[in-house]
């Protein structure tokens, strides 16, 4: 529940500053500085939580094959970061809200798929979690077809 409440925070945010005219921060370079400003907060914090225990010679020592990890991180934080810039070039063409609904599908889809082809179990809390998702986005597309457009002037 925090994740989606910052998360959806950060979209509203970040969809005021686009949409402001007078400044001239676009999609890519609004991503940009919140990928450098969330790095330099987390930093310290990574320091403090894990320490020593992220130093090469700590995960060599627990027979980790430090290479591979460095190979699948740098893979992982890839995709993730071609991700992100894919969701703020979206969130610069789309409501927060629309934005919101699209994400909880994606996570829907993620679940459902993991389900199907890992055959990973699922609880009934998880599915009642994923039915209530499904349930809100099929509400959200039925109002907002429902909604009377806008006459242009």
């Amino acid at each position: 529940m925090a994740s989606n409440v910052t998360n959806q925070s950060r979209n509203v945010f970040s969809k005021k500053l686009l949409a402001d005219k007078e400044e001239t921060l676009d999609d890519i370079n609004l991503f940009s500085i919140m990928t450098v400003m969330s790095f330099l907060l987390s930093v310290p914090l990574m320091l403090y939580l894990e320490g020593i225990k992220f130093s090469p010679s700590y995960v060599q020592s627990t027979g980790v094959n430090l290479q591979e990890l460095c190979v699948k991180a740098a893979i992982a934080g890839t995709c993730f970061h071609f991700y992100q810039q894919v969701s703020y070039s979206l969130l610069a063409r789309i409501s927060p809200v629309t934005h919101s609904v699209a994400n909880s599908v994606k996570r829907v889809v993620v679940i459902v798929s993991s389900v199907i082809f890992f055959r990973t179990p699922i609880s009934p809390i998880n599915a009642l979690g994923t039915g209530l998702a499904l349930l809100g986005v099929f509400l959200y597309s039925r109002f907002k077809k429902a909604k009377p457009k806008a006459k242009a002037a």
